[in-house]
């Protein structure tokens, strides 16, 4: 090959090496977020009414994030205890993420068992369907 023709086709060669990495990264990507479909996502606030909202469904086999935002003027966390998942004690302002697969139906409460929040209305339920 003459160096004229190289040059003619150094840009396409180069073109068609940034071409086919991209397709290869992309088909990781794509493979890797595939279950995002049966993801999950919700806010629960807790204020001083108690959890809003307080009635959450999903689906059964669903990948569920909660986010959990403290705007009382006192520490609480939420838990659900039948499903073993638990928030640590947020202060007032803080939030947390939780994530877990719901994988039995059913009707679950969830609470903030801080001392005294139980019996208030700091309580909830999550239905799995």
């Amino acid at each position: 090959m003459t160096r004229q023709r190289f040059r003619q086709l150094r840009y396409p060669l180069i073109a068609l090496a940034v071409t086919l990495t991209l397709l290869g990264t992309h088909h990781q990507y794509r493979l890797h977020t595939s279950f995002a479909a049966s993801q999950r996502s919700q806010t629960v606030t807790i204020s001083s009414a108690g959890f809003l909202p307080n009635r959450i469904s999903v689906r059964e086999g669903e990948r569920v994030t909660l986010m959990v935002v403290n705007t009382d003027t006192r520490p609480h966390n939420l838990a659900i205890r039948e499903l073993n998942v638990s928030s640590t004690e947020l202060k007032p302002t803080q939030s947390t993420m939780l994530q877990f697969a719901a994988e039995k139906k059913g009707q679950f409460s969830f609470v903030s068992d801080s001392p005294g929040y139980p019996e208030t209305g700091y309580q909830g339920i999550i239905v799995i369907e």
